[in-house]
């Protein structure tokens, strides 16, 4: 999500400024994952002015049956079939479509040799994000509940 577009979400119309987000690959606990690490915490606000949702990207994640990170960690969901990552590990380029082909990120993502294989072999990745300005926030997100995961199908393209 990035730039100043109007947006739609859930039945919400709004015109505001969406985060900016950083896409980390890991493994956790065996899966591939993507860490959304996510700087600014942006809000929804309706033309009306009234708060729709404090966190943009935990309200997208929520709707889409986010659930959240526990340790040790058990990505136990099927992937939700209405988003789609895709990732070239030649050019780093990687795209996670929310539904009517909106983008949720568009950006890049460098990965190890062996991630985007792990990810072909099991045809999805474990989506986490929480509102950590750093990778340091991470656990103490997690101690808080404050970080979310779903899991996403993904393709690789070469």
């Amino acid at each position: 999500m990035s730039g100043q577009n109007e947006r739609d979400v859930h039945g919400v119309h709004t015109t505001a400024p969406t985060s900016r987000l950083r896409a980390q690959s890991a493994t956790i606990g065996g899966e591939p994952v993507i860490v959304m690490v996510q700087p600014d915490t942006v809000s929804l606000v309706g033309k009306d002015g009234e708060l729709q949702a404090a966190d943009a990207v935990a309200f997208v994640m929520e709707h889409h049956g986010a659930r959240p990170f526990t340790l040790p960690p058990t990505f136990d969901a099927p992937p939700v079939p209405e988003l789609a990552a895709h990732l070239n590990p030649a050019t780093h380029a990687l795209h996670i479509q929310l539904p009517g082909g909106r983008a949720f990120y568009d950006g890049t993502m460098p990965t190890t040799p062996d991630w985007p294989v792990a990810v072909e072999a099991a045809g999805s990745v474990v989506l986490i994000t929480g509102p950590m300005a750093t990778l340091d926030d991470f656990e103490p997100l997690i101690a808080a509940g404050r970080v979310l995961w779903l899991r996403v199908p993904c393709t690789i393209t070469r």
